[in-house]
């Protein structure tokens, strides 16, 4: 049975957006997700993990962060998917290579306004993937 996750994600993200409809798509009944900026209901975590990074709360209260929160992620899936979240989730258990996952995470995470223009511009996510005119560079 999957463990049912809550993920909490910058709403103003294209990137992040289509990371989420992937996630439902892929096992609605395994992920429910609100926006950092209106949705979160956590009144008793710090609110400033939400502006960086994903944020992933179980149901039993643990909480993820970075690539963690995807390995989580991942592992609530059905079919491969759960099989890629299980092994990250494992090979995490290593300090450098969580460290090495984090600073790709962070890297992605600090320009995923500009990756998602570039993915519109380039038509891998097309303009209804809800990013707010003010960060489409034109």
């Amino acid at each position: 049975m999957n463990t049912k996750l809550e993920v909490i994600f910058d709403g103003d993200c294209g990137l992040c957006r289509a990371s989420v409809d992937w996630m439902t798509r892929h096992d609605s009944r395994a992920v429910t997700t609100a926006t950092a900026s209106s949705e979160c209901t956590w009144t008793d975590a710090d609110q400033q993990p939400f502006l960086e990074t994903v944020v992933v709360r179980d149901e039993n209260g643990v909480t993820y962060y970075r690539s963690d929160a995807v390995a989580e992620v991942l592992s609530s899936l059905s079919g491969p998917w759960r099989a890629f979240g299980r092994v990250l989730r494992f090979v995490n258990r290593l300090r450098i290579v969580r460290a090495f996952h984090d600073f790709c995470y962070n890297q992605v995470s600090k320009n995923r306004r500009s990756i998602s223009n570039v993915l519109v511009k380039v038509g891998i996510l097309d303009s209804s993937c809800r990013i707010p005119a003010r960060h489409v560079e034109r």
